[in-house]
Order: C-alpha cells, then sequence, then structure tokens
C-alpha cells in the first residue's frame, strides 16, 4: 500500500519535479554537487547506478562529468522515469527501469552508486537491506553517495528542521497547490538519524564511510568499499 501510495504521489508530480526542486530544497546546488569531487577519486567511473532515480536529476550533474559512463536509472513510477528519459534522449549509454528496489535485487554492478531523496522512504529495516544491496553491487572501490534528508538527533532539533522547512516553502514563489503537495508528500517520510545510518553502513561492510554535507536535516553521506 505504501509503495502504491509513493508512485501515486510521484507520477502526479513528474512533469513538474524539477521546476519545484529549487524551492523544495533551499540548499539546491550544493546538495546535488558536494560529493561529485569525491569521484574523481574513483579508480574507474564506467558504470553508475541511480537508485529511485525519479526524473534523473542527480545523474544529470554526474554526466556532466562523466559523459562516457554507462547509466542505469530505477524508480517506482514511470512517470517519473519518462521525464528522465526525456531528459537523456538520443543517448546510448542510458537505462531505465521501473522497479521497487526496497523489495527487489539491484541490477548488476557498478563503480558508482547514488541515491537523492528516495532512501528515506523506505522503514528502517528496508534501509539496512538496501545498503546491503548498495555494498553487493559496488565493484571494490566503488563509492556510494546519498543526498537525503535525516532525522534530528533529538526532537527539539527534528521539530526545528521541519519548521523551517516549512517556513522556508511557504515563503517561496511556489504556488500553494504545489506547497500543499508538498506537505502531503512529507507524510510518507520515515527519517531516520544520520548516525544511524552511518553505522548501518559500516556494520555492513564499507570501510570508509562519512557525512560530507549538511544543511539542517539535508544531507550527503558517502561510503568507500574497499579496494
Amino acid at each position: 500500500m505504501e509503495a502504491s501510495a509513493l508512485k501515486q504521489q510521484f507520477d502526479a508530480i513528474a512533469s513538474k519535479y524539477d521546476s519545484q526542486r529549487q524551492h523544495l530544497i533551499p540548499p539546491f546546488q550544493d546538495f546535488y554537487t558536494c560529493g561529485l569531487p569525491l569521484l574523481q577519486k574513483v579508480p574507474q567511473v564506467h558504470r553508475v547506478l541511480d537508485i529511485g532515480a525519479g526524473t534523473g536529476l542527480f545523474t544529470w550533474f554526474l554526466y556532466q562529468q562523466f559523459p562516457q559512463a554507462t547509466y542505469t536509472l530505477v524508480d517506482l513510477s514511470p512517470e517519473m522515469l519518462a521525464v528522465a528519459q526525456q531528459r537523456f534522449a538520443g543517448l546510448p549509454n542510458f537505462s531505465f527501469q521501473v522497479m521497487d528496489f526496497a523489495v527487489q535485487d539491484l541490477p548488476g554492478t557498478y563503480d558508482v552508486i547514488i541515491s537523492a531523496l528516495a532512501i528515506h522512504h523506505l522503514d528502517d529495516d528496508q534501509k539496512y537491506q538496501l545498503y546491503q544491496k548498495v555494498f553487493t553491487a559496488l565493484n571494490p572501490g566503488g563509492v556510494f553517495i546519498n543526498a537525503d534528508q535525516v532525522q534530528g538527533r533529538t526532537p527539539r532539533f527534528d521539530a526545528f528542521y521541519k519548521s523551517s522547512w516549512r517556513t522556508t516553502i511557504q515563503n517561496s514563489p511556489l504556488e500553494k497547490e504545489a506547497v500543499q503537495r508538498a506537505f502531503e508528500r512529507i507524510k510518507l517520510d520515515k527519517f531516520a538519524p544520520l548516525e544511524t545510518q552511518l553505522q548501518m553502513l559500516e556494520t555492513i561492510g564499507f570501510q570508509e564511510v562519512d557525512c560530507i554535507y549538511k544543511n539542517l536535516n539535508f544531507v550527503v553521506f558517502a561510503a568507500i568499499k574497499e579496494a
């Protein structure tokens, strides 16, 4: 039921998703780009997987640096992936797959795996299971980057983060309907603390794990698989 609700929410917003991002993600530019320099340390970037790729926005930033790589974009919403297909139309090094990555295995092996604003829709046990699948799918020396939202370390900080975001969105140029839709979508969010997720990755076997960016509850954390 929850997967179905997510699909419906994101199918409905697909055509307007990108135009709203810079308002719904206040630290937009840093959020999507701060992890890219880390990829210069990857031995090779031939194959990239984007989990919960949506319209392909995060992949688009990677593509600017690695245009020769092969990209696989997976998402629960076919309408979101349709927008991604339009974004990368005519490029032979892109493939798209509608899948529920919470329950299905990841397709293939990769040098880089990325995700943005997708994993916070999963329960904690599903997050752990997905991180296990990410570890298995990464080639030695590969990097996983997750740009997402997290729960505050304490109830007071968590409430502060959420209220700050709501105030920012309400004062943005977004139309009232778009704001209301955003508030409806966050009811499906299942944030987990940053530290909990870093510990998950370490327990699974990643040798190098850290948060490389944080702005309120918007974070970017990365994990490197030992070569």
